[in-house]
């Protein structure tokens, strides 16, 4: 079983914070002093600014070109974290457990390598599936504010852009509902079905499409799920026939 990323990031961000905590309070569990307690908010925030490091790698090589905002946030918050925790050890000190934190930045490194390696089979049978097109589903009903919307967003000429195999896609068609999603101006990215080579719709293509799903109005491009309620505003949609 695989654990999720962010969650291993909530966690140490979470460990890094309660032993700030114990160091500024000056109070630690049995068996553990100030000294220790500083070596193992080092040894974390190393680990940290590792994963930082790579993860930064990977996105300027494998994904050059892509932005990821978070990863910046959260590369600059784990250096910073570093070097606060670094700034509290003399040059003695640091001399002392310079090889184990070159040890676990390793590990760290070491450990990512592999998982990342791992990951790549899946994705190459992913880009070799044969998926015919299929009709999705609704299965939700749509509430009066929904389908006045969907035939507000018809009327003003908006297109939510999707796959068929997108779950995010589906998603949003829920959040309108069965008789609402009727009315949208929606553009099937993939009508052939996805295959390797399978060409995006021309459709899609000549509106610069990269994600789904994705919703132009009035010439203002929103990428993923949209709530209902961001979607009657990008529109004009009037104010008082929102939900409460």
């Amino acid at each position: 079983m695989r654990v999720p990323l962010p969650f291993i990031g909530m966690f140490a961000y979470g460990l890094v914070a309660v032993l700030g905590l114990l160091l500024a309070r000056k109070s630690f569990p049995v068996g553990i002093n100030e000294s220790y307690g500083r070596l193992i908010l080092l040894g974390s925030s190393t680990s940290m600014a590792a994963a930082s490091a790579y993860f930064l790698y990977i996105l300027s090589t494998i994904f050059s070109g892509a932005t990821c905002s978070y990863c910046l946030t959260s590369a600059l918050l784990s250096f910073s974290l570093f070097f606060i925790s670094l700034k509290e050890f003399s040059v003695e000190e640091i001399q002392k457990v310079l090889g184990v934190q070159l040890c676990i930045a390793s590990l760290v490194v070491a450990a990512l390598s592999t998982s990342y390696s791992s990951i790549q089979p899946l994705s190459s049978s992913v880009a070799e599936a044969n998926l015919p097109f299929f009709e999705t589903e609704i299965t939700t009903s749509s509430s009066p504010f929904a389908l006045s919307l969907a035939k507000h967003l018809h009327a003003i000429g908006a297109k939510m852009y999707g796959a068929f195999w997108c779950s995010h896609c589906l998603e949003q068609k829920q959040m309108f509902g069965s008789e609402a999603v009727k009315q949208l101006n929606y553009v099937e990215c993939f009508p052939d079905g996805y295959r390797k080579g399978t060409k995006i719709a021309k459709a899609c293509s000549d509106a610069k499409i990269e994600g789904f799903p994705t919703w132009v109005i009035n010439g203002q491009v929103l990428s993923g799920e949209q709530d209902l309620s961001d979607l009657a505003k990008a529109s004009g949609f009037p104010e008082m026939s929102q939900p409460s």
